[in-house]
């Protein structure tokens, strides 16, 4: 059986600067084409390399096996196996969730969803027998992290 992936976007900042990196390069690629007339090679070289790193981009997910939650991130020194009883609160927000665990450096980590993969996540991990935390809907959740 395939396990269910829920995409998620880092907070707001890092989300910014890699989609402005990424699209950085979209476009670096779009004016060496107009600098010729035919197809040129390096131009189709760094739209590969374009399409390599918004394919890495959308590459973050959870994945909720038998007694983890799995963290999949771009870089994979951040990627995290976090055991579903030692998460403490999850607070869910318009845009976003934030999970608060002893296992992340920082105690808490923002996670952007999308509403219809956010409400999934939710849901599933509700429905998970080792799932203790508490879930917390809190509308007053940004996309940013506050300081």
């Amino acid at each position: 059986m395939k396990k269910k992936v829920y995409h998620w976007q880092p907070e707001l900042s890092t989300a910014i600067i890699y989609w402005s990196c990424t699209f950085g390069i979209l476009f670096l690629s779009l004016i060496l084409t107009l600098e010729h007339t035919r197809p040129y090679l390096i131009s189709n070289i760094v739209l590969g390399i374009f399409f390599f790193f918004a394919l890495l981009g959308f590459n973050r997910y959870f994945m909720i096996d038998d007694k983890y939650l799995i963290v999949h991130a771009l870089l994979p020194v951040r990627r995290k196996k976090i055991i579903l009883s030692k998460i403490e609160v999850i607070r869910v927000g318009p845009k976003c969730i934030e999970i608060k665990t002893s296992e992340f450096k920082e105690g808490t980590q923002m996670f952007i969803m999308t509403k219809k993969n956010k409400n999934a996540f939710i849901v599933s991990l509700k429905q998970h027998p080792l799932f203790k935390a508490k879930i917390m809907d809190d509308p007053g959740l940004t996309i940013s992290k506050h300081y």
